[in-house]
C-alpha cells in the first residue's frame, strides 16, 4: 500500500475509494494541468483585469509552500450529501445563548444561531455535552450570541468546557471581544481552537454590528488571546458592510504582523428577513481577488474559505478560490473537488470546521 492509498482511506470512507479513483482517471492529466498553470496562468479567471496572472503566483507559491493536498471541511452542523463523503454528525455547534443576541447585527440577527444546538446554561451545557459524547460526537463549536459589549458570554460556562475537554472533545470556541479573564480560563480549559472574527473598519462596526468600537478593540481582543498561548483563528467576513468592501483587506494586512497558523475568510452572504436581506454579496471575482493576495502575503499562513459565501456564480468562485492558492473549503460542490483532483490536490474530507483544519 503506497502514501497515496493511504491518504485517500484517511481521506473517505472505504465505500467511497473506488469512486474516488474512477473520478481522477476522467480527469485529465494532473502533471499537464500543473505544468500549464506554471506556464499560462489561470486563463478562466481572464474576466476579471490581472486575476489570471494574480492567481498564477497564488497557486505557485500555495505549491511551494504547502503540500499537494486540499481539505474540504463539513462539519456535522449542516448536513453534507456527496458523492464522495456525508457527513455524520460528529462535530456540531452549540449557542449557550440559545436564539438571543443582543447586539442583533444586521447580517444576521441571530437567525445563524437557530440552527444550533441551544444550552444556555453551563448544567444544560454539560448534560448535552456527557449525552453527545455517550452518542459518538467527537467535536463542538461553543458559540453564542453576544453581550451589549460585543462579547459571547462564555465565562459561567469556563469550568463546564473544561469538563467537555476532559471527555477527550475537540473544542473551537468563538469568543467576540474577549477580556484577559475569559482568555485566561480558555487556556486553563485546554480549548483547541479560538475563532475571533475581525473588522477593519469604524463605520462597519458601527453600522452593522451596533458598537461604538474601533479596529484597535478586535486587535486588543487578539492580543489578548494570544498572550495565553491560545490558538487563535481570525475570521474576517468580505463584504459585511452591506456587500462594500470596507477595511477587510486593511486588517488582512494587519493580521500578517501577528503569529498566526490559520486565517479563515468567509463572504456575506444575504439572509432573508434581515436588513440585508437583499444584498448580493461582493462580486465573487472581488473575492478571489482578495483571497489571493491574502495567499500572497502570507505564504506559510494555512488559508480558509468558510461556509458563508454567496450563491452567485458557486462553481466559478469554488474554482476560483481553489487556484487563489486555499488550503481548506467548507462544503464544497462535487464538482469541485473533481477540479481539485483534475490539478494534482487530493482531497481530504473532514468533519470539522474549516478553521480546525
Amino acid at each position: 500500500m503506497n502514501s497515496r492509498d493511504d491518504l485517500l482511506k484517511l481521506a473517505l470512507p472505504t465505500r467511497d475509494l473506488e469512486e474516488l479513483r474512477c473520478s481522477e482517471l476522467r480527469q485529465k492529466d494532473p502533471k499537464t494541468m500543473i505544468e500549464k498553470m506554471i506556464v499560462e496562468g489561470w486563463t478562466e479567471f481572464d474576466q476579471s483585469a490581472n486575476l489570471s496572472d494574480l492567481l498564477k503566483g497564488a497557486w505557485n507559491l500555495r505549491r511551494k509552500s504547502f503540500p499537494d493536498f486540499i481539505h474540504f471541511a463539513v462539519p456535522g452542523g449542516r448536513h453534507y450529501d456527496g458523492k464522495y463523503f456525508s457527513n455524520a454528525g460528529r462535530f456540531l455547534n452549540v449557542s449557550i445563548t440559545g436564539m438571543a443576541c443582543a447586539l442583533q447585527c444586521d447580517h444576521c440577527q441571530g437567525t445563524m444561531l437557530n440552527g444550533m444546538i441551544p444550552a444556555p446554561t453551563p448544567e444544560i451545557l454539560q448534560e448535552l455535552g456527557t449525552t453527545l459524547r455517550k452518542k459518538g460526537v467527537t467535536g463542538l463549536l461553543i458559540t453564542g450570541g453576544c453581550n451589549h459589549e460585543g462579547q459571547v458570554p462564555l465565562k459561567p460556562f469556563l469550568a463546564v468546557i473544561a469538563y467537555l475537554k476532559s471527555l477527550d472533545f475537540t473544542i473551537h470556541v468563538h469568543t467576540g471581544l474577549a477580556d484577559k479573564e475569559t482568555a485566561v480560563g480558555l487556556k486553563r480549559a485546554e480549548v483547541d481552537k479560538v475563532f475571533l472574527d475581525m473588522i477593519g473598519d469604524s463605520a462597519t462596526i458601527r453600522k452593522v454590528y451596533h458598537l461604538d468600537r474601533k479596529p484597535n478593540a478586535y486587535i486588543n481582543a487578539l492580543e489578548i488571546l494570544l498572550a495565553e498561548n491560545l490558538d487563535v483563528v481570525p475570521h474576517v467576513v468580505l463584504g459585511l458592510n452591506y456587500g462594500k468592501i470596507m477595511g477587510e483587506e486593511n486588517i488582512i494586512q494587519t493580521l500578517s504582523d501577528y503569529p498566526l497558523e490559520t486565517l479563515v475568510l468567509v463572504a456575506l452572504r444575504s439572509v432573508p428577513g434581515t436588513p440585508m436581506g437583499g444584498v448580493s454579496g461582493p462580486d465573487p471575482a472581488e473575492i478571489v481577488r482578495i483571497t489571493a493576495q491574502t495567499r500572497l502575503l502570507n505564504p506559510s499562513l494555512k488559508l480558509s474559505f468558510g461556509c458563508a459565501r454567496p450563491y452567485t456564480q458557486k462553481a466559478w468562485l469554488e474554482r476560483g478560490l481553489i487556484a487563489a492558492g486555499i488550503n481548506t473549503l467548507a462544503f464544497p460542490l462535487d464538482e469541485t473537488i473533481d477540479f481539485a483532483l483534475a490539478h494534482g490536490l487530493e482531497p481530504v474530507m473532514s468533519e470539522m470546521c474549516c478553521g480546525g483544519l
